[in-house]
């Protein structure tokens, strides 16, 4: 074969392979080492975008019709319990004992006791807020409140039915999605990235960390001195936060389509995407993070958490959907936590 021939060859060769996406890696192996399959379903129509799963009971956040609690006990006959009023624009919800925070967007934080689901009482509503409530979380006698325009509130629930803000960080920026571990406070803040805030006193939150890649970050989850970032434009960005005065970026994986949501499950991350569905992607090397399983059925999913080997999905149009998780070749071996 002549040299002409010879570099020929080599570059049909080149075009023949599979290209790979910036930032995507696909389980080289060829086979696909996380298997999902749908278990159940409920769906009345609204537009699910957040899910809170305690028990028996899912309490979904549906954007349209607000918050509507649910007996999962038997995940094929769902039960709807109850359709909680004066919840529309539903984006958050928290339960502090017997009462459930729901963030409702425009319409303020507000609280319900929720001690007979079937038949909730309104509390009142939180009333120190500057901008549209996001995501509200509860860590010991404190609420945690990110608001869109508004930062982040630090709310004394010693007396939970009457929320009262002690201080608040506010740098400008759309505070998004929060985690409290120990003395910090990771924040996502839209376009400004994430944040790292010292809320040793609650009477004085400061910033002493931040990442920012130019994005869109929205939800996140922090585990083993890891923060999991997800970023509609840049997919899923894994940063070392052991020291979180020095956040740092260990890898990216980004296979197309908004990634919205994610939750660890031992070195797995379960991260669902508006376009592509609910992705498993191996993150053991967090420089190479690599998709080992996908489930897509329609939808546009918003929110999830994991049970077990079950991952609860609030999936748009598509409702609530249940979807239990294994990998291949080791059933019953993985790391299965708690609630997630």
């Amino acid at each position: 074969m002549n040299v002409s021939r010879m570099l020929s060859a080599v570059l049909l060769i080149l075009i023949l392979l599979p290209g790979e996406a910036p930032g995507a890696r696909v389980d080289q192996k060829g086979a696909q080492r996380v298997a999902f399959e749908e278990v159940g379903q409920f769906n009345d129509g609204g537009m699910a975008v957040t899910v809170l799963v305690a028990g028996n009971l899912a309490y979904v956040c549906e954007f349209d019709k607000g918050l509507e609690i649910l007996d999962i006990r038997d995940p094929r006959n769902i039960v709807k319990l109850c359709q909680v009023p004066d919840t529309d624009q539903a984006r958050g919800i928290a339960l502090v004992g017997d009462i459930a925070f729901v963030s409702c967007n425009v319409n303020g934080l507000k609280f319900f006791d929720v001690g007979d689901p079937a038949k909730p009482t309104y509390l009142g509503q939180y009333g120190a807020r500057d901008g549209d409530p996001h995501e509200f979380v509860a860590a010991g006698k404190f609420g945690y409140l990110t608001e869109w325009h508004g930062g982040v509130d630090i709310i004394d629930l010693s007396e939970p039915s009457k929320p009262r803000r002690l201080s608040q960080y506010k740098d400008g920026g759309m505070a998004f999605s929060i985690q409290i571990v120990g003395p910090h406070a990771y924040v996502t803040e839209f376009e400004a990235g994430f944040k790292i805030l010292d809320i040793s006193d609650a009477l004085n939150p400061v910033l002493i960390g931040e990442h920012n890649n130019g994005g869109e970050t929205n939800a996140l989850h922090v585990a083993g001195g890891k923060a999991y970032v997800c970023d509609k434009l840049q997919g899923l960005e894994i940063l070392d936060v052991g020291d979180p005065a020095r956040p740092r970026l260990l890898g990216t994986f980004m296979d197309g389509g908004s990634a919205v949501g994610v939750r660890l499950v031992g070195d797995l991350a379960l991260v669902i995407n508006w376009e592509l569905g609910l992705e498993a992607i191996d993150v053991h090397d967090p420089a190479k993070p690599a998709k080992i399983g996908s489930f897509l059925d329609g939808g546009r999913p918003n929110g999830l958490q994991v049970v077990g080997d079950l991952v609860y999905v609030a999936d748009g149009s598509d409702g609530l959907e249940i979807i239990r998780f294994r990998r291949d070749g080791a059933e019953g071996d993985e790391e299965k936590p708690e609630l997630l």
